[in-house]
């Protein structure tokens, strides 16, 4: 199995590691997967800088699917997406955009990097009680 999370998979192979697991129920995968999104999601929103505007923020609008491609590709997975609204504006703002003429228009915040360091210890603990109860059952 294989974990997607969109921007710089850098847990993707510890969470794809314990899911190879015989003895995990799909459940105990849900369980899993469903604290590594919302602790991404967190990690995202906090990392996504603040706006007083009043259209739809991209904070306001964070999606955690899990299992959203099973069907078609056999994988289990989780991903941390922008909704339909905003999703187009998220490489833009973690990679920044720049006028023609060379100048930048958009500095490049990277929250997605900055999100999934953040996320990195409570993605790690959910693992590890996983593993805890595998091996004491």
């Amino acid at each position: 199995m294989n974990v997607d999370l969109n921007y710089k998979d850098a847990l993707g192979g510890i969470i794809a590691d314990v899911l190879r697991c015989e003895q995990i129920t799909e459940e105990e995968q849900q369980t899993v997967l469903k604290t590594a999104g919302d602790a991404i999601k967190k990690a995202v929103k906090d990392a996504l800088p603040k706006s007083d505007e009043t259209h739809k923020h991209m904070r306001d609008d964070i999606k955690v699917t899990i299992n959203g491609k099973k069907k078609k590709t056999g994988v289990t997975g989780v991903s941390v997406h922008g909704g339909k609204d905003t999703a187009y504006k998220w490489h833009m703002l973690d990679d920044g955009t720049r006028n023609p003429n060379g100048t930048v228009h958009t500095h490049a915040t990277h929250f997605t990097s900055k999100a999934m360091q953040a996320a990195t210890p409570a993605v790690e603990r959910a693992v590890d009680d996983l593993m805890r109860r595998i091996t004491q059952a």
